[in-house]
């Protein structure tokens, strides 16, 4: 079953720019494949993630903080003055938003996904 996921960086500071996003974005491809993961689509905003993930309900939580968690630790070990520097214990805040997503609209919220910066953009003038 599809799943719109969406969660947030700790305290929702800007983590997720340059060096740091680029290899959260590895590394979030990189867990997935090694947990045996489908995920679909995702897309990194400066303080926030969205995902599209194909996990049976039952295994959503587990899921999610299999991601969270790995992607965490691997980002504190390529990255080990992050905390220090930004003043945080966590990478993730706690909680994660979800919602099911119908087959019939995998692609609709797919695109809403990929296309995260486009309303920003709309304003940057």
């Amino acid at each position: 079953m599809l799943h719109h996921i969406w969660f947030a960086t700790k305290q929702r500071k800007w983590l997720l720019q340059g060096d740091v996003e680029m290899a959260v974005r590895e590394q979030f491809q990189a867990v997935a494949r090694e947990r045996g993961l489908r995920l679909l689509e995702y897309e990194l905003m400066v303080d926030h993630v969205h995902l599209l993930l194909d996990v049976e309900p039952s295994r959503l939580h587990e899921s999610v903080r299999l991601l969270k968690g790995g992607v965490a630790y691997r980002i504190f070990r390529q990255f080990p003055l992050l905390k220090l520097d930004e003043g945080v214990a966590g990478f993730w805040q706690r909680r994660f938003g979800a919602r099911s997503v119908p087959e019939e609209q995998a692609e609709q919220v797919g695109r809403y996904i990929r296309t995260q910066w486009e309303p920003l953009e709309k304003y940057e003038q």
